[in-house]
């Protein structure tokens, strides 16, 4: 077990008008390394996902603690931060949020990854810090409502904390990585994590909801819809998260259940109180639901749910291949000591069982597999 890690300085003030941003930023710009970036969101309070705090650190130079809500020109920042290497623990969480204020990595380490090529067991940032750093992270901060203010000065530390250990643990694994060989798999990796994502379509948001396939007719699914729609609309109004409003998997029993009563609305379980006092208007979506169905999703001729029986039922070929090829990478991921899912992503192993194409390789790239992937599984797929 490491010694506690503490911040035993005066906390820097958070950075919340344009001048102190431009002084932040040219003491910034006088350290030295990478720059260590971070965020704090409040996902499970607000509807929206911004930023509500962003931290930067790079050696000789304080620490960063940025207000976004009160600022609104983050050119000088984004300059900076463009032209140096970022640090960043699972980047995939905040690099959306991030980029709403225009801050882009171009180059990237994330910390999480290179744990995972390492074959590392535990790869949170308290369980790296501990076990490459010897340090000990007191309990963090990470699902506080970072929304309020003013930002307790306990926050404030655990914000500090998290961004000032990030170039050590920079250094611990890029030598571990190319002890082991894998810095080059870790520099692919790091450039696919920058490349912007598809975005699901919000229309379709709804047909993702836990326990949507249990819904059976038309008239079902119609409720779900208008459900989400009429959920999202109160949570973008009162800025709170969705899952306050009414959680996935309540709205998917009302949309089987279809009440046409206040009582049998009540008779759902777990249906939110501050719902059933508005009762009246929760029904009138259900109506409204009910009399626009929606058809079930185009079927695609792609692979089911993954759920082994489901492919047993639909193909149990592809199913035996899916079984074999899972193993055989699980086998090879220990091997040479990466994260089986690390390793090829699970919906490129599916994809890959199902369809059996002639030609692996060419597909695993298709679905954007990066080449040392490629190389480290082509044989398994001949």
């Amino acid at each position: 077990m490491g010694h506690d890690v503490r911040w035993d300085a005066p906390l820097p003030d958070v950075v919340d008008t344009p001048a102190d941003l431009a002084r932040a930023v040219k003491a910034l710009a006088d350290g030295e390394g990478p720059l260590g970036v971070d965020a704090e969101r409040a996902g499970s309070y607000r509807y929206s996902q911004r930023a509500y705090l962003v931290q930067v650190f790079r050696r000789k130079a304080p620490v960063l603690l940025l207000d976004p809500v009160s600022i609104d020109d983050f050119s000088g920042l984004a300059a900076l931060l463009e032209s140096e290497e970022w640090i960043m623990q699972a980047a995939h969480n905040d690099l959306d949020c991030l980029a709403e204020i225009g801050l882009r990595p171009q180059r990237l380490f994330d910390t999480e990854i290179a744990a995972q090529l390492l074959g590392l067991e535990r790869v949170g940032l308290a369980s790296l810090v501990e076990s490459l750093l010897g340090y000990t992270l007191r309990k963090g901060h990470g699902q506080a409502d970072w929304s309020r203010r003013p930002l307790r000065a306990s926050w404030l530390e655990y914000a500090a904390l998290d961004v000032c250990l990030l170039p050590d643990l920079q250094d611990e694994e890029a030598e571990r990585l190319h002890e082991a060989g894998k810095q080059e798999w870790a520099r692919q990796e790091f450039e696919h994590q920058i490349r912007q994502r598809p975005v699901i379509d919000p229309e379709q948001r709804w047909r993702r909801a836990a326990g949507a396939g249990r819904l059976r007719s038309d008239a079902q699914r119609g409720v779900l819809r208008a459900l989400w729609q009429h959920r999202d609309a109160i949570a973008r109004d009162r800025d709170i998260a969705v899952h306050r409003v009414v959680r996935d998997q309540v709205m998917v029993d009302i949309a089987r259940k279809s009440p046409t009563t206040p009582e049998q609305l009540a008779a759902i379980d777990k249906i939110p109180r501050p719902l059933l006092s508005n009762a009246k208007q929760w029904l009138r979506v259900v109506a409204e639901g009910a009399a626009a169905p929606q058809p079930p999703a185009d079927r695609i001729d792609g692979p089911p749910a993954r759920n082994l029986r489901a492919w047993e039922q639909r193909d149990p070929d592809a199913a035996a291949r899916w079984t074999r090829l899972r193993e055989q990478l699980a086998a090879r991921a220990e091997e040479i000591e990466v994260w089986p899912q690390t390793l090829l992503a699970p919906d490129i192993v599916a994809d890959l069982a199902w369809f059996a194409p002639h030609d692996p390789a060419s597909r695993m790239t298709e679905l954007g597999a990066r080449p040392w992937q490629v190389e480290q599984t082509r044989d398994l797929l001949n």
